[in-house]
């Protein structure tokens, strides 16, 4: 009794269906990457730095000076936050590390002796609250510090400083 034989797959076909698979990975991850850098609307995750308490947060900023947040998901938003005062209700700043459409190279850098911050691919020298460098809106919830990167939350989202 004859077998049929069914469908051949041979090395050639296994290397163009590999090649094909391959090249579309590759296209959609670029425009995955593309959308991700233009959109304003896309937000990927919790939309504010949150559950940061800013007793701890304004502890750590007293000892070690401002602290820089990379920008690890499209390396286009670094910012800084920074506590100026002894009272952890008040005095909150969150800015872009560099001016609009600097590179990764300009982003300021903090100065332990002179207390501010500097560009260094101008010069231009930000005091310390950063005024000057696009400014990111800072909420208090109780006790937790709610950096909103988005901006899309006012005052009244919140209950403000209870500690």
């Amino acid at each position: 009794m004859p077998v049929a034989k069914g469908p051949t797959f041979d090395l050639r076909s296994a290397a163009i269906f590999g090649g094909v698979a391959v090249l579309a990975a590759i296209v959609i991850g670029f425009f995955a990457i593309r959308l991700g850098q233009q959109s304003n609307t896309l937000v990927l995750g919790d939309p504010n730095f949150g559950q940061i308490n800013v007793f701890r947060m304004a502890e750590s900023i007293d000892g070690d000076g401002p602290v820089l947040w990379p920008d690890i998901a499209s390396n286009t938003r670094d910012i800084w936050l920074q506590h100026i005062g002894d009272d952890v209700g008040e005095g909150w700043f969150a800015f872009d590390a560099r001016l609009p459409g600097a590179g990764r190279e300009c982003n300021a850098e903090w100065s332990v002796a002179n207390q501010n911050f500097t560009d260094p691919c101008t010069g231009t020298i930000f005091p310390a609250n950063g005024e000057g460098l696009p400014q990111i809106p800072v909420f208090i919830d109780e006790t937790i510090l709610v950096i909103d990167i988005n901006g899309i939350h006012s005052d009244d989202d919140f209950v403000g400083f209870t500690g």
